[in-house]
């Protein structure tokens, strides 16, 4: 049987990557399992609608809707415009709901300036979502420490080492790093609910290693590597698979809140794979990464300007990570623990104390579990339609 397959992604800039995309999905035989949606937003150039329009006539599965579709859309699940921020990667929730909707099997998140590698089977490989570990001979297993940079999978100029955004701080000295070896046989029946593969050229680490390290990747280890139940690492959305049980846990953060004299930006993708990570790791499913490998070729970006705006997020996870990771859950599915874990988030807000937490983090966090609930109760009434 098929596996039904939505990409989302949403742009603001020229549709130069979607070609590469649209081949691999043809000439490795998904073209009909494949619906690729693209989010617009109020910034994204005609260009765009002149390479959909193009590709449709040529037999492909696009969704495109335009800015008029998306508000009658959000109206008809009963949400307000402003639920979802224009000119923001929140819109690509769109996109995820849209897939939810449509029963999509596995749903894989891009970002657009990740370019699908010639030859590259940019589906298949994502597949592996659904299997079991056993499935796959040639894993590595992160294990006996709290956290694995996925970085070390990646082969670069530097001799330092860098680490993925949104990594924290106070585990990039050492003392809690997880050791590489083979997954144990208890954990053969596990599925991998999540897969991300990660990225040649320019990673995704942050603005400060950017600006101080700049990273230039030339090669992925093509061993794929699996987290122990105990072990963590940042999931983003650039090149991101899941399966569709796990969509209810998978909204993307809200930014723009004022923290410390700062707006919250550019952590969206890091506190919904954070959050994600927790309800599969309760779930005993597997959080898997490896292929496929993208090329990153950034768009134009001010380092400093996205360091401003990284800054308070990088506060945020330092105090917040150590309390998720301890946090226990109890409930037995997706939705249900997202949600256990939003009411979890709300009361412990105001537990949070100090720089960032005493002007508007505290504020940030209830918000962000109002908005996890509001998600929820919109993934419920797409179920009951």
């Amino acid at each position: 049987m098929a596996t039904k397959t939505d990409v989302v992604v949403t742009t603001i800039f020229e549709p130069a990557w979607l070609e590469g995309y649209l081949h691999s999905f043809r000439e490795n035989g998904h073209d009909d399992d494949v619906t690729l949606r693209i989010i617009v937003d109020k910034k994204t150039p005609n260009s765009v609608f002149d390479a959909v329009r193009a590709a449709k006539a040529d037999g492909y599965r696009i969704d495109c809707p335009t800015l008029d579709e998306q508000v009658q859309y959000l109206a008809r699940l009963g949400l307000d415009d402003g639920f979802i921020p224009w000119n923001t990667d929140n819109r690509r929730n769109i996109g995820f709901l849209r897939a939810w909707e449509n029963e999509a099997d596995v749903l894989i998140s891009i970002d657009d300036d990740n370019y699908c590698k010639p030859g590259c089977d940019f589906i298949g490989e994502h597949h592996v979502v659904g299997s079991h570990l056993a499935d796959d001979d040639n894993i590595e297993y992160a294990s006996g420490g709290a956290w694995y940079n996925i970085c070390e999978r990646l082969s670069s100029q530097l001799d330092d080492a860098f680490y993925a955004r949104g990594f924290p701080y106070y585990a990039r000295s050492g003392g809690q790093d997880a050791r590489l070896g083979g997954a144990p046989e208890s954990c053969s029946e596990m599925p991998v609910a999540v897969n991300a593969g990660l990225w040649l050229d320019d990673p995704d680490v942050d603005a400060a290693s950017r600006l101080v390290q700049g990273p230039r990747v030339r090669e992925a280890q093509e061993r794929s590597l699996v987290l122990a139940p105990e072990t963590w690492s940042p999931i983003n959305t650039q090149n991101t698979a899941l399966i569709r049980e796990a969509i209810p846990a998978y909204y993307y953060v809200r930014m723009g809140f004022p923290l410390g004299g700062m707006k919250i930006d550019r952590f969206g993708d890091i506190l919904s794979g954070y959050f994600l990570q927790k309800c599969a790791k309760q779930m005993s499913h597997a959080i898997r990464f490896g292929g496929p490998v993208a090329d990153h070729r950034r768009s134009p970006h001010n380092l400093f300007k996205d360091l401003f705006h990284e800054l308070a997020g990088m506060v945020v996870v330092e105090d917040f990570l150590p309390w998720l990771q301890e946090l226990q859950l109890r409930e037995t599915s997706y939705a249900a623990l997202y949600g256990e874990l939003a009411e979890a988030i709300s009361s412990q807000a105001d537990s949070f104390e100090g720089f960032i937490w005493d002007d508007g983090g505290r504020d940030f966090l209830k918000e962000t579990a109002a908005c996890m609930r509001t998600w929820l109760n919109t993934i419920e009434t797409i179920g009951r339609a």
